[in-house]
């Protein structure tokens, strides 16, 4: 099954599962989407045939709640990379060897 086609089912799927579930009044979050992913996968469900080329296919499924606007957080979204601007004090210029 290709992305596009399962993308459809699936986004169907998470409507009418989340219609049986309690809910936080936030609305539904990424933990929601976890629990929804992890029933399909015990299910054995065709929903999950899709070509995931080598991704994994909860953050596809995860991915496709939050673009369709699904779920009410963002807490499973990688933290930004922080890359060091400058040597630490320690490591600039010293030989080891004391004056």
């Amino acid at each position: 099954m290709k992305q596009s086609e399962a993308r459809a089912l699936i986004l169907q799927q998470w409507d009418d599962w989340i219609l049986t579930q309690a809910i936080d009044p936030g609305g539904p979050t990424g933990k929601d989407s976890l629990r929804f992913f992890y029933e399909l996968q015990d299910d054995a469900s065709p929903l999950l045939d899709f070509q995931s080329r080598g991704q994994d296919k909860w953050r596809i499924i995860h991915g496709w709640l939050l673009g369709a606007e699904r779920l009410s957080d963002h807490w499973m979204m990688p933290s930004p990379r922080i890359i060091p601007t400058r040597k630490p004090r320690s490591a600039r210029g010293k030989s080891g060897a004391k004056t």
